[in-house]
């Protein structure tokens, strides 16, 4: 049995690929080996030219099971790029990626036998965080594991992303800038990884592959994967979607990973299968979803509701307000995220001076809530107007929310504190079948907790202060 070669999905990848992927693939036999059938393919790929001698493909993503050979794809296109004047950050998310990347590239230019390469070597910095090959053309190879500062003030003609199942949106933000200005005028951003498991909080990889799958993406894209998880023990399957099977990939162990994965797991590590809701499965609500509810002003009407979501010390709170009736569009705001460690005074004394507008008002927090209930209560707000956050609360509230974001029914403003709340929690279990919003590795949850808790209570409640009002006259 032989394995596929070619992939299994291509999308805007012409087929006149015509540039420097042959030359590429010369140099890179003579110093890295011989390459597969399948990688002659991908360097054709990044390195096409167009009528005006520059780069086809400007942005390329390539989604291939584990251990297949990538590597030698990049080494092939970092050095050809080196060898010819471009300036390359290679960046991933784990040092010992990094530090085999940088020690097999480094390891020709400093081998004094190859004398045109060692010839051209101007220096190779090895300081871990900080290595780099610099050559007397100006060609440099930057190798680096990401960070939220990544490549911040310095400029690139080609940035790598390897494991770019791991990239997040932050440090994408920090480092894509990075080439805007090339010194070429050429650049080119190449994404290589596989399928995101559930513990990748990275979302960039994903939404870049749904963005293709669904026709509204113009990036180049190649892939080996299965469309579903299937039959793990089909041999024929480990064939189909593994082009090194039975070279670099060994029949035995890849046989035993079928009988020892989940077959879940299988598929997306061995398979190439990307899950529904790989890669975004902490993630609670889709940035792109969020960002296209954002309107210019806050509309009026509906009932006016707040949230107040307190953390897990008590020390702060976060505010929002809703409007929304039990049918038709709503509207979320952050009102404020205030330090509560001095007491619950300032908040309470807010909704008190509003309670005659307020239909509801929706805490929770096992610190500073009850404390606030109190005050509420003691000022005369209206017992029937305040509800406590339960799990099935908690729980109803931040599925609402998803819903309406999903289902674009919903809006809002732009609100940094919000946005990044909104993009960046991540989902957390409640009971056996419920989620809430948690805290990212650097987001906080309690404004689009707030937010949630806020739109439940004004789609929930049968209070309407409007219609008090009007009954009143």
């Amino acid at each position: 049995m032989e394995p596929r070669q070619t992939p299994t999905y291509e999308a805007n990848v012409p087929e006149d690929l015509s540039g420097d992927g042959g030359m590429a693939c010369e140099l890179a036999t003579a110093y890295f080996g011989d390459p597969l059938p399948w990688q002659p393919h991908l360097l054709d790929a990044m390195l096409a030219r167009d009528a005006r001698d520059k780069y086809l493909l400007r942005t390329l993503g390539i989604s291939i099971p584990r251990q297949n050979g990538k590597s030698w794809v990049v080494r092939a296109r970092c050095f050809y790029g080196a060898l010819n004047g471009e300036k390359i950050l290679y960046t991933c998310q784990h040092g010992d990626t990094s530090d085999q990347m940088f020690k097999e590239l480094s390891q020709p230019f400093e081998d004094e036998d190859e004398t045109e390469l060692h010839d051209l070597l101007l220096a190779v910095r090895k300081t871990n965080g900080q290595q780099a090959i610099s050559l007397k053309n100006g060609g440099l190879i930057r190798f680096t594991t990401r960070t939220n500062s990544l490549a911040r003030g310095k400029t690139y003609d080609v940035l790598i992303y390897d494991e770019a199942q791991e990239l997040t949106d932050t440090q994408q933000a920090a480092s894509l800038p990075a080439i805007s200005a090339s010194a070429m005028h050429n650049p080119q951003t190449i994404y290589l990884g596989t399928p995101p498991g559930p513990d990748n909080v990275g979302t960039v990889f994903r939404d870049l592959h749904d963005d293709v799958h669904d026709g509204e993406s113009e990036m180049a894209w190649i892939e080996w994967g299965a469309d579903e998880i299937g039959d793990v023990h089909d041999e024929s399957r480990w064939y189909e979607f593994n082009p090194s099977m039975g070279t670099v990939l060994n029949y035995e162990a890849v046989k035993g990973e079928s009988e020892q994965m989940q077959p879940d797991v299988f598929a997306r590590e061995r398979l190439g299968w990307w899950a529904k809701t790989g890669g975004s499965l902490l993630y609670a609500l889709s940035s792109k979803k969020w960002d296209g509810c954002r309107r210019d002003s806050a509309p009026t009407g509906g009932k006016l509701a707040f949230g107040v979501k307190f953390s897990v010390d008590g020390s702060r709170a976060a505010v929002s307000w809703a409007l929304a009736d039990r049918d038709g569009p709503s509207y979320v705001e952050l009102y404020d995220v205030m330090g509560a460690s001095g007491g619950t005074v300032a908040i309470s004394d807010m909704l008190l001076r509003n309670r005659d507008e307020i239909a509801c008002v929706c805490i929770d927090g096992k610190s500073g809530a009850d404390a606030l209930k109190r005050r509420m209560l003691d000022g005369g707000f209206s017992k029937c107007a305040l509800e406590m956050g339960t799990p099935a609360i908690v729980q109803a509230a931040a599925s609402m929310l998803k819903d309406e974001v999903d289902s674009g029914t919903l809006s809002h403003i732009e609100s940094p504190a919000l946005d990044d709340s909104a993009r960046k929690s991540l989902k957390r279990d409640i009971g056996r079948d419920g989620w809430g919003f948690e805290d990212g590795p650097d987001s906080i949850a309690a404004p689009i907790e707030s937010a949630s808790l806020a739109l439940w209570a004004a789609r929930t409640t049968k209070r309407d202060p409007r219609r008090e009002q009007e009954a009143s006259f």
